[in-house]
C-alpha cells in the first residue's frame, strides 16, 4: 500500500475479492493439515484461546463448518449451539479423519465462495486463520504470522466490520497500521470523541480483533492516544464475528 501523503487521510478498510478468499482458505487448510497431520497424540490437549476445546474439537469445528457451508445449514450461523453442533456431530473422528472430512469439501467450499457475499467469503478466512493459530498456540509452534495473503484477506474483513461498528456506535477512530494492510481509517477521523493511533504486526491485530487478547493485553498495545473509549470495538463487536459478540479472555493469553 503506498505511503499516506502528509495531512492526508488513510484510506478506510476494503474486502478482498472472492478469488483471494478462496485462495486463502485453501492456505490455511494446507497448513492446519501440514501442521497436525499423523499427529495423534496432540488430539487432547487444551486449546489456551479456546479452553472448552481440544485441538481435536477445533478441527472438528473447521471440518463442521466447511461441510455446514456445502449442505446450506446456515439458519443459525454464528451462534454458539451452531458452533457446538459442529463439534459434537464430529466427536469420536480422529484428526486425521476430521482433515480428509475437511478436505473433501475444500472445492466445493471455494466452489460455493463464487456465489456467497464478499463478506461472507472473507470472514470463512478469518475464522479459519484464527483458529489455525489457536491450534499453533496450543502446540507452542508458531508460524505463518504475517506477509501472505490470508492475514490480507482475513484483516481486510476484521478492519471493514470494525470501521462500521466504529461508526454506528459512534466510538473515537482509529487509525490502524500493520505491514499486510498498511494504514488504514476505522472510524469517523473527525468525531468529536477523537482518534487514536496503532501500529502492530499482522498477528497481534488478528488476535486483538478476534477476541484472543484480554483488556489489560489490549490497553498494553502501544496505542499513540488514549484508547479507553475505544475498547468496545475489541470487546463488542455484536454481529460482526458471532451472534453473542466478541468476548475477551479474562486471563492473559502469552503467546
Amino acid at each position: 500500500m503506498p505511503n499516506t501523503e502528509a495531512g492526508e487521510e488513510p484510506p478506510t478498510p476494503r474486502l478482498s475479492p472472492i478469488s483471494d478468499a478462496a485462495a486463502a482458505y485453501r492456505l490455511v487448510y494446507g497448513r492446519v493439515d501440514a501442521l497436525i497431520r499423523g499427529r495423534a497424540e496432540v488430539a487432547e490437549l487444551t486449546v489456551p484461546a479456546c479452553p472448552a476445546w481440544t485441538i481435536r474439537q477445533a478441527v472438528a469445528h473447521l471440518a463442521g463448518l466447511a461441510q455446514d457451508i456445502v449442505s446450506l445449514n446456515m439458519e443459525n450461523k454464528g451462534a454458539d449451539s451452531w458452533t457446538q453442533a459442529q463439534v459434537d456431530r464430529l466427536d469420536g473422528h480422529g484428526i486425521d479423519e476430521l482433515l480428509d472430512l475437511w478436505g473433501q469439501v475444500i472445492d466445493p467450499v471455494t466452489t460455493m465462495l463464487a456465489l456467497a457475499p464478499q463478506g461472507s467469503a472473507c470472514q470463512l478466512v478469518f475464522d479459519a486463520l484464527t483458529h489455525e493459530h489457536d491450534i499453533r498456540g496450543a502446540l507452542s509452534e508458531p508460524g505463518s504470522r504475517t506477509g501472505d495473503l490470508t492475514f490480507e484477506v482475513a484483516l481486510g474483513f476484521s478492519t471493514t466490520m470494525a470501521d462500521q461498528f466504529i461508526r454506528q456506535a459512534g466510538l473515537p477512530a482509529l487509525q490502524l497500521i500493520t505491514p499486510t494492510i498498511g494504514s488504514v481509517q476505522l472510524g469517523d477521523p473527525h468525531s468529536t470523541r477523537g482518534q487514536v493511533a496503532l501500529n502492530i504486526s499482522d498477528f497481534e491485530a488478528l488476535r486483538a480483533q478476534g477476541g484472543r487478547r484480554s483488556i489489560r493485553q489490549l490497553l498494553a498495545l502501544p496505542w499513540h492516544g488514549d484508547p479507553t473509549n475505544l475498547l468496545p470495538a475489541f470487546t463488542h463487536l455484536l454481529s460482526a464475528f458471532t451472534n453473542h459478540g466478541i468476548r475477551p479472555p479474562n486471563n492473559d493469553l502469552l503467546e
